[in-house]
């Protein structure tokens, strides 16, 4: 992941980018050393964003990223996607809740504290984890 976050320009975090409230990138590779079948799980609805921001043309390319840390993280395009599909907030009203309660029941409080942090820190576009 180090490769990926690299060679992303920094000059791409801008004021616009989401304000996230808990790192999600980083509470997912917690728990895909955790249980096997978390990423499988979380692949499903992955994808799923994918082709409904392929439907709806939403590229992760085009949404501003807080800070290098940032690149490729899904939120992105779900928040857009949120905008614009009243069938995807419908699937995400029963689907997101269900990922939050196994995503969290893999994690302590004490990890969830450190991915607020984190989320916090990514304002700064020089920050890498």
């Amino acid at each position: 992941m180090e490769n990926q976050i690299a060679h992303v320009p920094v000059s791409q975090a801008d004021a616009g980018a989401v304000a996230c409230k808990i790192c999600t990138i980083h509470l997912e590779q917690l728990c895909y050393r955790r249980a096997w079948w978390f990423r499988v799980f979380r692949e499903v609805l992955a994808s799923g964003i994918r082709i409904f921001a392929l439907i709806y043309g939403i590229r992760s390319d085009r949404h501003p990223v807080r800070s290098p840390m940032c690149y490729r993280c899904l939120r992105f395009r779900k928040n857009a996607l949120k905008e614009r599909s009243a069938l995807f907030n419908w699937l995400d009203g029963y689907l997101n809740p269900v990922f939050n309660f196994l995503r969290d029941s893999l994690l302590t409080a004490e990890e969830k504290a450190l991915a607020r942090r984190l989320a916090e820190r990514a304002a700064d576009p020089s920050f890498i984890p």
